[in-house]
């Protein structure tokens, strides 16, 4: 059986990091033509949920313990680790994990790795880049979770090798019975890592106006953890949402507060795929998203979901974190990064609200979306069909 070494520069919580150990978990319970390792680089908070998981269904995982970007135990143990499972083929994930892979194992011809892009960064800050360009001779193709980052990649660098789109597969729905809740409270959910591009604050302001316009009992939940929190939770003060707030922080499964939430918000200034917004379309709830990214590939606007206008500039603080050029999949065109209008936001929940009960057939077919487009048998099929490719 040919094998296929995954290589993760972490496993802490992340939507990558999820997506990786969800398909290896599936390919060791269901069966695959390939025999999976993973290999990361570091340890993390998955550890004890989903590595354990993977581990007792029979999947294999062994983790570094890399202590510094130069580390050089850690450079010795991924070639001794490559050496000792022999893999056919090289499937690194994360910036991190694909330039190391590459320059400590892309130099034997049979060992080029295939590069899985769930991000635009190194295809949009010029360092990383010229890295890319340096590394091209030693990639044997391309994975792409959406045709956002496909665009932006092919855009702003010279590929030849083989390249494919494989959206990212989410699991099945965990609520398909489950009645929606109550009318009042009426309440928002949002799950992400709290870091700026994903204008959480966007979210409280949307909420301030509908406090405003005398909707008192709406309430936003934010499950996930990040640098910005301590500053999100300031904001919340300073518009007196504290009791209309409740942070949550990092949960291993966020998916079980989708039976809790009428509406699922995504906010962000550019999402590449956005694994937490297609799992909650899954689970059957209400989206908004902004259209950009790949929320404008996954939502069918009015059908399965809510597009919103982005239409907001970047402050001033953020344009040297969000990247230069976004793709908006509607509209097939690139374009500056921008925002959803709080004022917008708000009006459209407020919509969802009064006629939250008319909504049943969106919902179940934002679940049908993702069973039909964006299923992890979808993705391991694909994935598995590109190894054979290669």
């Amino acid at each position: 059986m040919r094998r296929v070494l995954h290589c993760l520069s972490t496993v802490d919580i992340g939507g990558v990091e999820t997506k990786v150990l969800e398909s290896l978990i599936h390919f060791a319970t269901k069966g695959s033509r390939y025999e999976h390792f993973l290999c990361a680089f570091r340890g993390g908070r998955l550890e004890d949920t989903m590595v354990s998981a993977l581990r007792e269904a029979g999947g294999h995982c062994e983790i570094l313990g890399r202590r510094s970007r130069f580390d050089l135990a850690f450079m010795r143990s991924l070639r001794q680790a490559a050496e000792r499972i022999q893999p056919d083929i090289i499937h690194a994930y994360n910036p991190g994990a694909s330039l190391w892979t590459r320059v400590l194992l892309g130099g034997r011809l049979d060992w080029r790795p295939l590069v899985h892009c769930g991000g635009i960064r190194a295809a949009s800050e010029f360092k990383w880049r010229m890295l890319e360009r340096a590394l091209l001779g030693r990639t044997a193709g391309f994975v792409f979770n959406s045709e956002a980052t496909r665009s932006i990649w092919k855009r702003r660098l010279p590929i030849r090798c083989p390249c494919k789109t494989i959206y990212n597969g989410v699991s099945g729905s965990s609520q398909s019975s489950v009645d929606p809740p109550p009318p009042s409270p009426f309440v928002l959910l949002t799950v992400c890592r709290m870091t700026p591009i994903k204008s959480i604050e966007t979210q409280f302001r949307a909420l301030a106006i509908l406090r405003d316009q005398g909707q008192t009992d709406v309430r936003l939940i934010v499950v996930g953890d990040g640098p910005t929190r301590a500053g999100l939770e300031r904001e919340v003060d300073n518009l007196g949402l504290r009791d209309a707030v409740r942070f949550e922080g990092f949960q291993s499964k966020p998916e079980e507060y989708h039976a809790r939430a009428h509406v699922y918000l995504c906010t962000s200034y550019n999402e590449t795929f956005s694994q937490t917004l297609a799992k909650a379309m899954g689970d059957k709830m209400v989206c908004i998203a902004g259209c950009v990214g790949g929320p404008s590939e996954i939502i069918e606007d009015g059908v399965s979901g809510f597009l919103l206008p982005c239409t907001e500039p970047v402050p001033p603080s953020l344009k040297r974190i969000v990247p230069g050029s976004v793709y908006d999949a509607v509209a097939k065109a690139f374009r500056p990064p921008l925002g959803v209008d709080p004022v917008v936001l708000a009006a459209k929940i407020a919509e969802i609200r009064n006629r939250y009960d008319e909504l049943g057939p969106m919902r179940l077919a934002a679940q049908k979306r993702i069973s039909d487009r964006f299923s992890l048998d979808q993705y391991c099929n694909a994935i598995q069909a590109f190894y054979d490719e290669l």
